[in-house]
């Protein structure tokens, strides 16, 4: 049983306003290629007349070449297939329509003068009206295909780029809490009376990776808090051997930016600074932004006895990278290398 609420009714519609502009479009282009006598408007008439008897046969032809032929086209394995069926329907209906202009039409119209069944030039132009007619439609329909093709492949790109910024995302929250719970576990070994207060600003920036990191964007505000909540943590592991200068420059703290994407520069600059060293350690963190522009810098001293780590070492200077790339192509800069007594990481942003 037809059921009319599955009908598209959308596609209906194109279709039969298609044919309703055709119909007279191609009555006018008759009598303009082949000349009329006498009154314009008559001769349009009458080629509006028999454009109505002709067009069934054409809509039939159009029809089947749309559900029969193109999909045979699709798959290019049975392209002879394709032109043998697309010439059979061609000839009949070159048949048909010298049939229902010859035995409808013109008794009808033309006072029983027929117009040739047989005649080479009425057959070349029957030819040609269905080849016009087949080619007009069938180039919309081609165009049509094209931009869902199209469409679908965009729908796909985009599905894929969030699969995978979603993957980069599960790796950076259990990559940034090991860490976290590293520090913890250091303060816990040595019984210190800082354990507590720790235990309370992880439970803090958890809450931050866990709940507010769901977003796609967040303000730059927070992710400047949870640096700084970062920060209070490693100072209480470290203590006065580790110096930290932290600088905030934003004009606009509701400007959002992807969550997480500075962090693991600040991560990197305390386990290959004050993990990596015995002595005194420094650590310069410059953040700013102005009119949309932001600027990430991280400094740490570095033991020239020891190479600075590779960019590709761990998930999360390449994970920030691979983000980056997904996120903000074509607006953004990262740069990290050793800088005199530092290991310097810098990134420069856009956002919008």
């Amino acid at each position: 049983m037809l059921n009319w609420n599955e009908l598209h009714w959308h596609r209906i519609g194109l279709h039969v306003l298609f044919w309703a502009v055709y119909l007279p479009l191609n009555a006018l282009l008759s009598d303009i290629l082949f000349g009329y006598e006498g009154d314009l408007e008559r001769a349009f008439g009458q080629a509006l007349v028999a454009e109505s008897f002709s067009l069934p046969v054409k809509i039939a032809l159009t029809y089947f070449v749309f559900y029969q032929v193109i999909p045979l086209y699709m798959e290019r394995s049975k392209l002879s297939k394709l032109l043998g069926i697309l010439l059979l329907a061609f000839v009949v209906c070159m048949i048909l329509y010298r049939l229902v202009m010859d035995y409808l039409y013109a008794p009808l119209y033309l006072h029983g003068q027929t117009m040739g069944f047989w005649d080479a030039k009425t057959l070349l132009l029957t030819a040609f009206d269905c080849f016009i007619t087949l080619a007009a439609a069938c180039s919309i329909k081609f165009v049509r295909l094209q931009f869902e093709s199209l469409e679908i492949e965009q729908q796909l790109i985009r599905e894929k780029l969030e699969s995978e910024l979603s993957f980069l995302r599960a790796q950076t929250n259990p990559h940034f809490l090991f860490n976290t719970l590293n520090n913890l576990y250091a303060l816990a070994r040595k019984k210190s009376d800082l354990t507590a207060d720790a235990v309370m600003m992880l439970s803090k920036i958890m809450r931050f990776v866990l709940y507010e990191c769901r977003a796609p964007r967040i303000p730059v505000e927070s992710e400047a808090q949870v640096i700084q909540d970062y920060i209070a943590l490693e100072k209480l592991r470290y203590n006065d051997r580790l110096t930290v200068d932290y600088q905030e420059n934003i004009d606009e703290p509701g400007v959002l930016i992807t969550p997480l994407l500075m962090l693991p520069f600040v991560e990197n600059s305390f386990k290959h600074g004050a993990g990596a060293m015995t002595g005194a350690v420094e650590i310069l963190i410059h953040l700013e932004l102005k009119a949309h522009q932001l600027v990430f810098s991280v400094k740490n001293t570095i033991d020239w006895e020891i190479p600075p780590p590779p960019s590709s070492e761990g998930i999360g200077l390449p994970n920030v990278q691979r983000q980056l790339d997904l996120l903000y192509p074509g607006k953004h800069h990262l740069e990290a290398g050793k800088k005199g007594a530092y290991f310097v990481v810098e990134l420069k942003v856009t956002l919008s």
